[in-house]
């Protein structure tokens, strides 16, 4: 999901509106729906769409998908695919909803796939497009962040074809700073690992604001055997969105997710491996492939055995 301001929207599935940080937008990008998240303020969506956001470069509708259509989206029912790069013109996303921002929180879940070439997947800019902030990818299974006037790069490692939440706070000011946490490739355990961190200090930027967000493959002439996926993007001013609830597959009548782990989740993973009876629409993919198999099931088992809760 992808929201913007006081809005979610997720890539796949309709618009949550969130009132946590009225301040900023929350989009998630899912398959349903896209919701941007900057809690700027609410905007609505179709099923599967990208409508939600100010405005797509290279990408359509078709580009959201369900699980059925061959998506793979981490929680709900929608995702947004990206192959390649078109070149160097980029397939992307926009939210100008933000508005010369002095503080900036955001996560959003990240596939890595199987790529060829270095793209960024994230950029956020003032009104004249420099990046404030900036996250690359390359091949060699690296996601690079930069800060403006940060200096040097700071990576993390990442394995290829797994979900990675990645966790952003900035702020300007004398000195303002950047933070980062890059977790996923969890398997069967019950904490998800931290892949790494990033921490730009005493950043000289009072003068930086961010206007607008782009996600996706951001140029960079990327081609991919196994594609990336974006989904869950929440952004605001002050308060950290944090991480989804692994497990909760969905508990509610509907098959929609109750904020509980429990083996109503484990009848709804197995339902949707059988193909069969009510199908999840939350967080399924527990393990983080990219698919929904009977290693899901296993940890989601774990979840419950370790007394594992959403709080």
């Amino acid at each position: 999901m992808l929201r913007p301001k006081a809005a979610s929207i997720a890539i796949g599935r309709a618009i949550q509106s969130s009132r946590r940080d009225t301040s900023m937008n929350h989009k998630a990008l899912l398959g349903t729906a896209v919701a941007a998240a900057l809690m700027f303020g609410a905007q609505a969506a179709s099923a599967c769409a990208i409508s939600a956001w100010s405005s797509a470069t290279g990408l359509t509708v078709a580009d959201t998908g369900t699980y059925a259509d061959g998506f793979s989206p981490i929680d709900g029912d929608c995702g947004l695919r990206v192959a390649d790069s078109n070149g160097v013109n980029g397939r992307f996303v926009t939210d100008t909803t933000p508005n010369a921002e002095t503080s900036f929180k955001a996560r959003f879940y990240y596939f890595t796939g199987d790529i060829q070439g270095t793209a960024p997947i994230f950029q956020a800019r003032n009104t004249g497009g420099t990046n404030i902030i900036q996250i690359t990818h390359s091949a060699a299974g690296v996601l690079s962040f930069t800060a403006n006037t940060g200096g040097a790069a700071q990576t993390v490692n990442v394995v290829d074809n797994r979900y990675y939440a990645i966790e952003l706070s900035w702020t300007s000011g004398s000195p303002g700073s950047l933070t980062a946490t890059v977790s996923g490739n969890a398997g069967a355990a019950v904490t998800i690992p931290v892949a790494g961190t990033v921490n730009f200090a005493s950043l000289s930027n009072s003068a930086d604001r961010i206007d607008d967000v782009r996600l996706g493959l951001i140029g960079g002439s990327v081609t991919s055997t196994t594609p990336v996926y974006f989904d869950e993007y929440d952004s605001r001013r002050t308060t950290a969105p944090g991480l989804l609830c692994r497990g909760d597959a969905g508990g509610n009548p509907g098959g929609t997710k109750d904020g509980l782990i429990g083996s109503a989740d484990r009848v709804l993973i197995t339902n949707q491996i059988l193909g069969t009876n009510q199908q999840p629409h939350g967080y399924r993919d527990n393990n983080g492939d990219g698919i929904v198999a009977s290693a899901d099931r296993v940890a989601v088992t774990n979840l419950i055995l370790a007394g594992a809760t959403c709080n």
